[in-house]
């Protein structure tokens, strides 16, 4: 019982917060972007893991910017804009991996695929990137 109420803190300590909820509402404009760039790709005949890949790099600019001024409140620098992008790259493995799963071996619909996936990876995209920033950010930097 005590292992379970500590798990469960720890699970409200990382994501019951005002930077995780902005993190997520960012998200949210991102991730439509994101798949309204799939759905794009997916109709012009890229494959489906292609298509997800290439709809977050594109939209990896925007949220760079948005999470480092309202989630982190950090400035951007070139430092950690050449970081960030490694902050997505379990993110955007899990969901590539996780759109072909959905889309070729459970033959659910491709157009969706993504969205369909989308709870597997946010998580793990916020604790990467908490990663990232924390190590690249400019207060971290001058202490």
């Amino acid at each position: 019982m005590y292992v379970m109420k500590k798990l469960i803190d720890v699970l409200k300590e990382k994501f019951m917060n005002r930077r995780f909820l902005t993190f997520g509402l960012i998200g949210v404009v991102n991730t439509l972007l994101a798949q309204l760039l799939y759905m794009l790709f997916v109709t012009l005949g890229i494959q489906v893991s292609a298509a997800s890949i290439l709809g977050d790099v594109i939209t990896m600019a925007f949220s760079y910017v948005m999470n480092m001024k309202f989630t982190y409140h950090e400035k951007m620098s070139w430092k950690s804009a050449a970081a960030f992008p490694l902050s997505y790259v379990p993110g955007i493995t899990i969901n590539a991996a996780a759109v072909w799963i959905i889309s070729d071996i459970l033959h659910m619909p491709k157009l969706w695929a993504k969205a369909i996936a989308l709870p597997f990876a946010v998580p793990i995209n916020f604790l990467c990137m908490n990663l990232i920033v924390k190590k690249f950010s400019k207060k971290e930097n001058t202490k």
